[in-house]
This record gives structure tokens, sequence and C-alpha cells, in this order.
């Protein structure tokens, strides 16, 4: 004889839609969403010190590997002996210049930008300093990720009175820039004698980096 308290096919059909009409709506917490917010934010800035590190790794070891002592003034007076990576640009006026046209001479090699609050301060002193630097020694600015129309703009505010030129992004990781403004002075033959990272705050600070490249 059969059973005839077996379940039927219909009623089976009926608990199953009873069970998914009892199934919580889909949403997500607070405590949910800011779980995992808060790692893609981590990960975010991970990746930017990343970044970072990978540009300045792009730079020649003979960049990075800079070696020396701290004179006076601040400034790392270096003793490696490293040749100055190659400039070769075009100055705000249309006149062209390289370190190679400028062997012979001591070179300051001023990296800035017009948004940079310490290239302000310190671009009038470069203006000052610029008419009073020995004959054999020719000062350069290099206007470094910035728009060319600020940069003009900035020189003609500051009448700056020595050549300028924009860097199209080689320069800056070749010399291994570490931000703006920052100082090189290359000698008369060519090489690398003192870097001072931060703005110029004197004539002396100058005048000793000079020094090291005679």
């Amino acid at each position: 004889m059969s059973d005839t308290s077996a379940e039927l096919p219909g009623g089976s059909l009926a608990a199953r839609a009873s069970d998914e009409e009892r199934e919580p709506e889909s949403s997500t917490p607070p405590d949910t969403l800011r779980a995992r917010v808060v790692p893609i934010v981590a990960l975010v800035l991970v990746l930017a010190l990343l970044g970072l590190l990978a540009y300045s790794l792009f730079a020649p070891d003979s960049v990075r590997r800079t070696t020396g002592r701290v004179n006076a003034s601040g400034a790392l007076i270096t003793d490696d002996g490293r040749t100055a990576p190659d400039i070769s640009v075009t100055t705000f006026d249309g006149t062209s210049i390289s370190l190679a046209d400028l062997r012979g001479k001591i070179v300051i090699v001023n990296f800035w930008a017009s948004w940079c609050p310490p290239c302000q301060q310190e671009t009038p002193l470069l203006t000052t300093a610029a008419g009073k630097l020995d004959s054999d020694v020719v000062l350069v600015g290099i206007d470094v990720w910035d728009k060319r129309a600020d940069a003009e703009q900035f020189a003609a505010r500051y009448e700056v009175n020595y050549p300028v030129a924009q860097d199209d992004g080689s320069l800056a990781v070749d010399y291994g820039l570490t931000g703006v403004p920052e100082t090189f002075v290359i000698d008369a033959n060519g090489k690398v004698v003192a870097r001072l990272p931060g703005p110029v705050t004197s004539l002396q600070q100058l005048h000793d980096m000079v020094a090291a490249a005679r």
C-alpha cells in the first residue's frame, strides 16, 4: 500500500518559493563599505610611494650615488668626479644653449618651477647674483614640471636676467632631481662639483659652491 502522506510536487514547489521569499534583501552595511574602501585607499598610497621610488631609480647610478661633504652653506660638495649629464636646450628668447658650448666655464644650473614658493623666494636673489658673477661663471635656469606660459610669465614678473629654458622631462631624470628648487654647479671640465637641494638663500651659498669648481 502506498504512503498517502508523501509530499506532493506542488507542495515542494510552494516550500521552495516560501524559502526564497524569506531570503534577506541584499544590502551592504556601512562597516562593510569601510572595510572595502580602506584597503583600496591604502593600496593607492602604496602605489604612489612605489611610483616615487621608481622615479628616483630611473636616474643613472652616477647621479643617485653622489658622495661628498656638506659645506657650511648647506651645499653638497661632491667628490666622485662624475660628468654632468648633457644639457641642450632652447631658451625662452630662442637661443640655443648646451653644456658643450659652455665647456671651459663654470656653470650653475638652477632647476625651478613657477608654482614653487621657494623658487619664487630665491629668484630675486639669483637675478642679483647673475649680475655679480665672474666672467667665467654662467647661470642657467631650467624650468621643470610646468606649463610654458606660466614659466614665461614667471620669468617676466621677476625680471630674470639669465638664460632660462624648459625641460622636456629628461633632464629632471638625468640629474636625479629630488624636487624644486635644486641647484648644481659644474666645473670647467664638465664635472658636477656641488649640489644644493632646496632654495638658494644667500649669495654666500653660491660663492661657496662656485669655489668648489675652482
